[in-house]
């Protein structure tokens, strides 16, 4: 079981233009196989007149698994260029559709792998990769007077943290990696002189700027 992975945070598109031939990506996460065929059926409908619709999707968990389809185009130009945009940069859960406009000029073996692969790069930029880790989320209540210096601690020693919440006191989720839990725990407690209230709710994936 995976407990961090590399993903997309939403939709991206491109547009790469080579000899007047069209190649529109777009790369977005998805979050299973079946979420992945939805996606390539959506393209295929929002571009009726294109003449090819190459893709590729991973979808990750407990079983990798992965496709790709040159949709018509010379046997490895399209769909496994693409796909090794994925593969190269490490990124599950998310799917690359290129949809290709023909211009009336033929680009070549090597033409039609260098506008797919760059399509499909494109996209994947537009779309902002960001790694996704498995955390230990707890629930944090902290006095007013303590909330802001802890906050800022748990930031500086990389700690997931959601919004907060302001009521009596002020309350929000803190994630952690399984090996830093107890450097969570003494963080808060030294710096609360223990007056926050610390609650375990569940395992999940969260966002974080870097593997910690």
């Amino acid at each position: 079981m995976r407990d961090s992975y590399r993903t997309l945070k939403q939709e991206g598109r491109s547009s790469y233009i080579d000899r007047k031939s069209e190649f529109i990506g777009i790369a977005r996460p998805v979050a299973s196989a079946d979420e992945a065929e939805k996606f390539v059926a959506q393209m295929r409908s929002e571009f009726p007149d294109a003449r090819h619709h190459v893709y590729a999707w991973i979808s990750g968990g407990k079983e990798i698994q992965q496709k790709y389809s040159d949709d018509g185009e010379p046997r490895g130009t399209g769909g496994m260029p693409v796909l090794d945009v994925l593969l190269h940069q490490n990124i599950e859960d998310a799917a690359i559709v290129v949809i290709r406009y023909f211009g009336g000029i033929l680009l070549g073996t090597g033409g039609l792998v260098k506008a797919y692969s760059s399509a499909a790069a494109q996209a994947v930029e537009a779309a902002a990769p960001q790694y996704m880790q498995k955390l230990q989320i707890y629930r944090l209540t902290a006095p007013y007077n303590t909330a802001d210096k802890l906050r800022y601690q748990l930031q500086e020693s990389g700690f997931w943290q959601s919004e907060a919440e302001f009521g009596l006191d002020v309350e929000w989720e803190v994630g952690t990696p399984t090996n830093r839990s107890s450097e969570l725990m003494d963080l808060v407690q030294d710096v609360t002189s223990g007056s926050a209230l610390i609650e375990f709710r569940r395992s999940d994936f969260m966002p974080v700027a870097d593997l910690v």
